[in-house]
């Protein structure tokens, strides 16, 4: 027979680790929303803020799962998430990319993360491209290519891990697409000036 009393108590003790994993990733991944939102607007005091209570939290998130490493998929989107956000943190401020050893994370969590930063850029590139600041969007569209050839450098064969490397590919061509465009109309709305002047 079983012994109901002793699998009882351990069976809540391992669906509490996993009901508590899976709330600390959804934390990670709010706070990384936060990080994110802010880097964007260029708030970083308020960025700042979000990633110190994201690394906490993250830091929390990475001693259950080893404690509990059955329960790790239940943790991947946390980590993947938290990668992005300080990644692309980091980037805004200091113009680099963290290691993965800096962040403590597995290599597909950091190499999804990653991916995902290209999409960010691509908004600041529209925020940019309002703003009239075309050296900005020229920066970001180069930072976006050199992560892409980064990543194709790598050869994934895993499925999921392909399709980031491909959506970076098309953030990439987005960029330069926009870019294209805000040039050209730009060049175009100073040559109308030019020759109303000269007429």
């Amino acid at each position: 027979m079983l012994d109901v009393r002793s699998l009882y108590d351990e069976l809540r003790r391992y669906e509490q680790a996993k009901d508590e994993i899976v709330q600390t990733s959804i934390r990670v991944a709010r706070l990384s929303k936060a990080v994110v939102y802010s880097v964007i607007r260029g708030d970083f005091s308020a960025a700042y803020r979000a990633l110190r209570d994201m690394e906490e939290a993250a830091a929390k998130l990475k001693k259950l799962v080893a404690e509990w490493p059955m329960f790790y998929s239940s943790a991947a989107t946390g980590f993947q998430e938290y990668v992005e956000a300080a990644s692309l943190y980091a980037l805004a401020k200091g113009g680099r990319l963290p290691a993965r050893e800096e962040l403590g994370v597995d290599v597909y969590a950091y190499l999804t993360g990653i991916a995902d930063v290209a999409g960010e850029l691509g908004r600041s590139a529209t925020e940019e491209l309002l703003r009239g600041n075309i050296d900005a969007v020229v920066r970001l569209r180069e930072i976006v290519e050199r992560l892409y050839l980064d990543l194709l450098a790598l050869e994934p064969r895993d499925y999921e891990l392909r399709r980031k490397v491909d959506y970076v590919g098309s953030q990439a061509n987005w960029i330069a697409e926009k870019l294209f465009y805000a040039v050209t109309c730009r060049r175009a709305a100073g040559g109308g000036e030019s020759s109303g002047a000269r007429e």
